[in-house]
């Protein structure tokens, strides 16, 4: 089997909306990338919440999920860069497929230039093309409770597990919680509770004080206890009930906010001497500029030189000076360059502001001079 790794690109202006607590409209639905995938007309437009490990792509460059080719599922974070490790990660998701290439509303979101890179010069079919808008990110906690939220999220780390969980009765899908009906008997309903919603099938919703309907809304809001399996259908959670018991409603817990976004990443403004130029003198002083101020220590492990190819001349020694008034490095060789030939500087990702954002990879390059300076 082949996989794509999803690209992910520093871009977006659109933020999750937060969610409402208590009320019967979810404004962001926690989901899969599995179900994502299943379904992607439903999560169209939709804030969502997903979890996965993003990795490394393009020589550390870029962060990346696995979805199975040809699809990409591209994340667009607010600002900052994706750590790499296990997330939850939030912001709305577009299927661009299904919007026309010359539609006005994708102009505001700037995506253009993201589908170019993801999805190069022809517009992407319909399901092919996900991009997660806006997207920001929390830490998620090692150890997995069995609640309605996390089996919404992470059902593959409860499947065959007996869980017991609580939530709101809403019928067969009447509020559009969830994108398929699993059709395992006209008794199934969803259980839902804050961003999460699962389907319960096994059992008639009736026990000792309740007879619940699963096709108008009339009994929809009771608050249900189920005990039961979990299974995974159709790329959907679904709990096989054994008991099912009246429950008082809860309090629902205040949503985490999402985090204080990240400043853009740190980017290099000015050089001299200039991209491509030529007749450079041999001792020259490379200087850099950045946008932000940077960690001085990572720095020169992470700047790399070197001559062009075909050139045998050994590179001098050099070092690399930061000077924090002008949020500059200087770069000075201990003898002269080699003459008539092209050298590459490269500055890579784990240069560092002091909030941690890694620097937006550059790489200057430039010929010196044949003369004897």
């Amino acid at each position: 089997m082949r996989f794509h790794l999803c690209l992910t690109v520093a871009a977006g202006l659109l933020v999750a909306a937060p969610m409402t607590v208590g009320t019967q409209t979810m404004s962001r639905t926690a989901t899969t990338l599995a179900a994502i995938a299943r379904h992607p007309a439903f999560y169209h437009d939709k804030v969502v919440a997903l979890v996965g490990t993003p990795v490394e792509l393009v020589e550390g460059a870029l962060p990346a999920l696995p979805l199975e080719a040809p699809r990409q599922f591209v994340i667009a974070p607010k600002s900052g860069r994706v750590p790499l490790r296990a997330l939850e990660l939030r912001g709305r998701l577009f299927d661009i497929g299904r919007f026309a290439s010359d539609d006005s509303r994708l102009g505001p979101l700037d995506l253009h230039k993201l589908i170019t890179l993801a999805a190069g010069d022809r517009w992407p079919a319909r399901d092919r093309l996900l991009i997660l808008h806006g997207t920001t990110w929390i830490d998620r906690d090692p150890v997995l409770a069995p609640t309605l939220r996390n089996l919404a999220l992470q059902p593959e780390r409860l499947t065959g597990q007996t869980v017991v969980v609580r939530g709101r009765f809403r019928g067969r899908n009447l509020f559009g919680d969830l994108p398929a009906w699993p059709r395992q008997s006209e008794w199934d309903f969803v259980l839902q509770t804050a961003d999460a919603a699962v389907w319960v099938v096994g059992k008639r919703p009736r026990g000792d004080g309740f007879d619940l309907t699963t096709t108008t809304r009339t009994h929809t809001g009771r608050w249900l206890e189920v005990t039961g399996r979990v299974t995974i259908v159709d790329g959907l959670p679904l709990i096989v009930a054994d008991r099912l018991r009246a429950a008082e409603p809860e309090a629902e817990p205040e949503p985490e906010e999402d985090p204080t976004p990240a400043l853009p990443s740190p980017e290099v403004i000015f050089a001299a001497p200039a991209q491509d130029e030529t007749g450079i003198a041999r001792d020259v002083l490379v200087r850099l500029q950045f946008s932000r101020p940077i960690r001085p220590g990572s720095l020169q492990p992470n700047i790399r030189i070197r001559y062009a190819n075909g050139v045998t001349e050994t590179l001098p020694t050099w070092t690399a000076t930061y000077r924090p008034g002008p949020m500059a490095v200087e770069i000075r060789f201990e003898s002269p360059l080699a003459g008539g030939v092209g050298v590459i500087v490269e500055l890579g990702a784990d240069i560092q502001a002091p909030d941690g954002v890694g620097l937006t990879p550059m790489t200057l390059r430039f010929t010196t001079s044949a003369g004897l300076r």
